[in-house]
């Protein structure tokens, strides 16, 4: 593994453990009887998927064509959207909707916690192309 990718994996799983530990004291302050199970089934969800996407991108990052990388990011979005419709659907499988508003409330603060994260290393990714296409 490359320096750049180490440093994109350990900012995003550093990003990851804060996000996740603001949220928890968070929940653990004003909502005692969350189920703590799916916190952390949720958590690991979303830092499996976007360990996931950040290296898919990362890996197809180096490829000259411009529409490639251009149909790597839509990819990943909808693959997002659709891991997490299972992830969703599968709560409400087991749970029978039980507590499903807080579910889904949490479920969405952690997937824009991680489109910003994600979005923010997607530049991260750019940048790093541009240079490396400026020194060659």
């Amino acid at each position: 593994m490359n320096s750049f990718k180490a440093r994109l994996f350990s900012g995003l799983i550093g990003y990851g453990l804060l996000v996740g530990a603001i949220i928890a004291i968070i929940l653990h302050s004003f909502f005692p009887g969350f189920s703590w199970n799916w916190y952390l089934g949720i958590f690991i969800f979303f830092m499996i998927v976007e360990i996931f996407i950040l290296n898919l991108v990362e890996k197809n990052s180096y490829s000259k064509d411009k529409k490639r990388l251009v149909n790597i990011y839509t990819l990943t979005k909808v693959i997002k959207i659709v891991l997490s419709l299972v992830f969703v659907l599968i709560y409400y499988i087991i749970e029978r909707s039980y507590n499903i508003k807080m579910f889904i409330i949490i479920y969405i603060v952690f997937y824009l916690l991680f489109l910003i994260a994600e979005t923010f290393l997607f530049t991260k990714i750019e940048k790093h192309i541009k240079i490396n296409n400026h020194n060659e």
